[in-house]
């Protein structure tokens, strides 16, 4: 999967039909939506009226970063995963339901966000730490950045 860095235009209306990869964090597996253009990555989530227990979205970022993600035009609260470019997650937030303030990780090396239903870590204790997989293996072999 080939990864971009475009200037962001927002879709108007909910994405639907997105790639999507298996993943397997910590010993969870999820198929997870991917936000791979530039339209995918700066929508999201955006429009959907809910999000499901276990649907999840992964957004693979062009080069090790800051990242900050908010909710705009998001109608649920989202749990949030910043994660390096090795796949192990660095940090969770909850995003709130419509609350544009831009939450940036703490770390300067987040490759991948992964956003799912706001209680997901807990139901499944998941945290800091721990690794997400594809079949290929690492979550960076599974994904070619240009």
């Amino acid at each position: 999967v080939r990864v971009n860095e475009v200037t962001p235009a927002y879709s108007d209306k909910p994405l639907t039909n997105l790639q999507t990869l298996k993943l397997w964090i910590g010993p969870h597996e999820v198929t997870t939506q991917l936000a791979m253009s530039s339209v995918e990555m700066a929508t999201g989530m955006m429009h959907r009226t809910k999000i499901d227990p276990e649907e999840a979205m992964l957004f693979p970022l062009p080069r090790p970063m800051q990242a900050s993600f908010y909710n705009r035009n998001v109608q649920f609260d989202l749990g949030v995963a910043y994660l390096d470019s090795e796949g192990v997650i660095q940090e969770i937030i909850t995003l709130k339901r419509q609350d544009e303030t831009p939450r940036p990780s703490k770390a300067a090396n987040i490759q991948f966000v992964l956003e799912v239903a706001p209680d997901w870590f807990q139901r499944k204790g998941v945290g800091v730490g721990t690794e997400i997989r594809t079949p290929l293996g690492p979550l960076k072999q599974a994904f070619t950045f240009h």
